[in-house]
């Protein structure tokens, strides 16, 4: 069905009779602005004024709604900054708890006075002006971070003595293996200057690969292993081993396993202890107290000479 549109006569004349009224008023106002500009003026004002007005409200809205929108934006944009803040502060605590294992010389967990070895199979001794700790394929030279030669000498911005387990057991395999000139201080400073240095932490676990690197000396990354392959591999060479919380330490701590004695046992060079380095450890021991990070190879690597040409 066809749809009838109504009319609407009266509304019609009115809409026509109000037309007539604007032009009326149009014309008039025209006419007084050339006969009378004063009297134009007079009766102008107020539509002026209400127009200024309402522009000036209209442009107070609109900067209302800019300071408005500009404000949201500030508070996104901190909003983002804080949850990126609070994401990079739990990254640097799961780095230092999990790659790092906050790598500060302090006192173990587990405190256990243990007997010294027999001095038949691992003892210190005096050699040009070196310390040597014997046992295993080869006697190493000991370094210990504490020693004041070094401890206050820096890695990076922090003291060796606190947070330099890592070069210091790298120097001990440098000055056995590739130079004899090598100390904790010198290791210490290449690591920083190569960027091996985490400020506050300790070393980043890199430094193992980088450090054979450097000295030219054979790398290979362990990951964790049992008791059984433990020796087998501690055979092999020096085993720079991660350490978790427990005999050695209260959070991250680098040491060398360096030897296997008949029964088993594991022969400790412990950069933070003189103690410990005259223990035969049980290999189960160590097994259960490796950190726990699984970054660059960690928490055993096994570093050994190259083959002579």
């Amino acid at each position: 069905m066809r749809r009838t549109t109504k009319k609407h006569p009266v509304r019609n004349v009115f809409a026509l009779f109000l037309l007539g009224i604007v032009c009326f008023c149009g014309v008039e106002l025209a006419a007084i602005r050339i006969r009378d500009p004063a009297l134009y003026r007079t009766v102008t004002a107020p539509a002026r004024e209400a127009v200024q007005e309402a522009n000036a409200q209209f442009s107070a809205y609109i900067e209302q709604r800019r300071a408005e929108r500009e404000l949201r934006r500030q508070q996104e944009l901190k909003r983002q900054e804080e949850i990126a803040f609070r994401r990079e502060m739990q990254r640097q605590r799961e780095l230092a708890a999990t790659e790092l294992a906050f790598q500060m010389a302090s006192r173990p967990v587990i405190e256990e006075e243990l007997p010294p070895a027999d001095p038949t199979i691992t003892e210190f001794l005096s050699e040009d002006e070196r310390e040597l700790l014997t046992g295993g394929s080869v006697d190493l030279v000991y370094f210990n971070q504490g020693d004041e030669a070094w401890a206050e000498e820096l890695f990076g911005r922090d003291p060796i003595g606190s947070f330099g387990c890592g070069p210091t057991a790298l120097a001990m395999i440098a000055a056995t293996m590739a130079d004899e000139s090598a100390t904790p201080a010198s290791v210490a400073l290449w690591a920083s200057r190569a960027g091996y240095c985490a400020p506050g932490s300790g070393s980043y676990l890199s430094i193992v690969e980088g450090f054979a690197e450097h000295y030219g000396l054979d790398y290979a990354p362990l990951g964790a292993l049992d008791a059984d392959s433990l020796r087998e591999r501690v055979s092999e060479g020096i085993v720079v081993a991660l350490m978790g919380p427990g005999h050695f330490t209260g959070g991250g701590h680098f040491i060398l396993l360096h030897g296997v004695t008949l029964d088993g046992g594991i022969l400790v060079a412990d950069p933070n202890s003189r103690d410990n380095s005259l223990t035969v450890w049980d290999a189960q021991t160590i097994v259960d107290e490796l950190s726990r990070s699984r970054h660059d190879g960690a928490p055993l690597w096994l570093v050994t000479a190259p083959p002579a040409l």
